[in-house]
Order: structure tokens, then sequence, then C-alpha cells
């Protein structure tokens, strides 16, 4: 029935106006751009330990896609598969599409992930609802963020001159690798 892969550089425009559109529907603090949309591309085909896009699709016509991301929890012990972005084209929700994913990622990831998680802006009602059927609960701590890039996106002079001047430069600069 729904068949779940990974993207592929011709699901471009595809997911491009995939991605405009959740953020449209459901406006987060920080606005979507073809520019982040391209280093978000990017940055997972160079370094799939990252994290993955994954493009759904129906009898071969794309419906939907997420962007998966794993991060180790001190917390609860092991890997934490975050699911950064979840969109299903709205001509196919409720259709059991985001159901089948999440039933997917827990089966195939199930011996590599010790949970899942996601993000729901506080306004998205109806997928808070949702995902609590789908098991999901909310925890205690609210995620907290503070941006450290510039506008154009890239790490500013004084952030870089620290890293490379500090003592232990060379364990830091590890963040840009898997």
């Amino acid at each position: 029935m729904f068949h779940f892969r990974q993207f592929r550089q011709d699901d471009y425009s595809e997911f491009r106006r995939m991605n405009h559109a959740l953020y449209r529907e459901d406006p987060p603090d920080e606005k979507i751009t073809d520019r982040k949309i391209s280093r978000t591309i990017r940055e997972l085909r160079k370094n799939p330990c990252k994290g993955k896009i994954i493009i759904f699709e129906k009898d071969k016509v794309t419906i939907g896609y997420s962007i998966l991301v794993p991060y180790w929890s001190n917390e609860y012990g092991g890997t934490i598969l975050h699911i950064d972005e979840l969109y299903v084209k709205p001509e196919h929700r409720k259709h059991g599409v985001a159901s089948n994913f999440l039933q997917q990622i827990a089966q195939v990831f199930k011996d590599e992930f010790v949970g899942l998680q996601l993000e729901v802006t506080p306004a998205n009602k109806s997928a808070m609802v949702y995902y609590e059927k789908m098991g999901f609960r909310k925890t205690r701590n609210v995620h907290l963020t503070r941006k450290e890039r510039i506008q154009k996106g890239e790490p500013t002079d004084d952030y870089i001159g620290v890293l490379n001047s500090s003592a232990s430069s060379r364990n830091h600069n590890n963040y840009r690798q898997c």
C-alpha cells in the first residue's frame, strides 16, 4: 500500500514544495527557506549518520516525507530517533500513512533505538491528539533552543575562534563529523 524510501536527488522539487507546505500549515519559530532545505539535503547526504530524509509514496506518487535524526540520550540510556519533521499531503491524511510509517520505523529500528521523539506546536491540537493515540507522551522537560548562527547561516568568526583557540579544540571540532 505505502512505500517508504530514502530521498533521491530527483525528489528535490516535490520535497521542497511539501516542506514549504508544512511550514505554512504549522509555522514554527524559524521560517523555512530554500537555502535551509538545500543545506539539510546536502548535510544528510554527506553525513548519513546525522539523519535521513524518507519519502512516502503510494502507487509511485509522492504523498509525504519525514526527516529522522538519531541522537544518544543519557536519560533514556540509548539512541533516540527524533522525528524532526513528518508531513503527509492533506488529501492523503486520515488514510493510515503516518500510522503505517511510525509502525514501520518502530519495527525496522527496534534494536537500534530506545525510543521515538517528535515535536508538535501547541496550536496543532489534532496532531497532539493523534500522536498521543500513537503512544507519544508529553515529557516534564521543556526543550529550549538558543540560536548560534548569524542570519546567513554560517558560524560567526568569533565562535570559530573560540573553538580553535581552546586547548582541546581537536575534540570540540568533532561535532561537525559523525
